[in-house]
């Protein structure tokens, strides 16, 4: 019996060992840069512009309420009782995911704005209490780090939990969590150094070196960061440089396939990127 468990003891500690060595990778390599290209302008007034999609629906809230404009079209949604609503994922138009962190909720829209699924409280959960972070993944799964320090894949339909990782400080040291980032077989979370990536697994990916980043945005593959007012791209070993001709303000950016949006406060900027 002793044996075993030392045999396991030892196990962990290499595990860990190796974690915390891939998360020391190199900076990835440079490689050709990413051309943006100015494809259409908006005039949006907005409290707070949340993202828009390639097929020009825009995303936007007013006082606590959600707003999504399709052409003339404006379709609208507000839940009074769960207070402010602290993150919005757009990534999937038929699956929108707003973020209730004061009341520890989840609420699912599809696209025009109807709600998916009963409201979802983390409260009475006993693995994870608190939830800080929420995000999109496949099928009838949301990602939701919480406070302790993992990432929880959760099934919305069984309201069930199909994973959850170790927690983040086995992958970085004093780990402390600024974000999180999703798609559909990805999710990233961000520290004030390094942004850790994770399949829909649940396993480990890699590490990229994000120290300063102001945001981080799926794309494509991998993840575009936003620092000092430019944009990067990392994926893998490959690390690029976009080229945007833009001098205005950048109130806030989301991204949609293959394009960035940028708002100023009065129009909604759209450029398609080229790897």
């Amino acid at each position: 019996m002793k044996t075993r468990l030392a045999f396991f003891i030892l196990t962990l500690l290499l595990t860990r060992a190796l974690a915390q060595e891939e998360a020391k990778s190199p900076v990835p390599t440079e490689a050709p840069d990413i051309t943006a290209s100015l494809v259409s302008e908006t005039v949006l007034d907005a409290e707070e512009f949340v993202g828009a999609d390639e097929l020009g629906n825009l995303f936007y809230m007013e006082n606590q309420v959600f707003y999504r404009k399709s052409g003339q079209r404006i379709f609208s949604f507000s839940n009074v009782d769960l207070g402010a609503i602290t993150e919005v994922d757009t990534g999937n138009p038929f699956k929108i995911l707003l973020f209730y962190r004061d009341f520890n909720s989840v609420i699912l829209l599809d696209n025009n704005l109807n709600e998916l699924s009963e409201r979802l409280d983390f409260t009475g959960e006993t693995q994870f209490n608190n939830v800080l972070f929420a995000g999109n993944s496949s099928q009838n799964n949301i990602w939701l780090y919480a406070d302790d320090n993992k990432l929880h894949l959760y099934n919305y339909e069984t309201l069930s939990e199909e994973l959850q990782t170790q927690a983040m400080t086995f992958y970085q040291d004093d780990f402390r969590a600024l974000s999180l980032a999703s798609s559909f077989k990805r999710v990233w979370i961000q520290s004030e150094t390094e942004t850790l990536e994770f399949n829909e697994y649940g396993n480990y990916v890699r590490t990229y070196p994000t120290s300063g980043a102001e945001q981080i945005l799926p794309f494509q593959k991998g993840i575009l960061m936003l620092k000092e007012g430019a944009f990067e791209y990392f994926f893998e070993d490959e690390r690029r440089t976009v080229l945007l001709d833009y001098k205005g303000t950048l109130k806030k950016v989301s991204v949609s396939g293959s394009s960035l949006f940028i708002y100023d406060g009065k129009k909604v900027s759209q450029y398609q990127l080229r790897l």
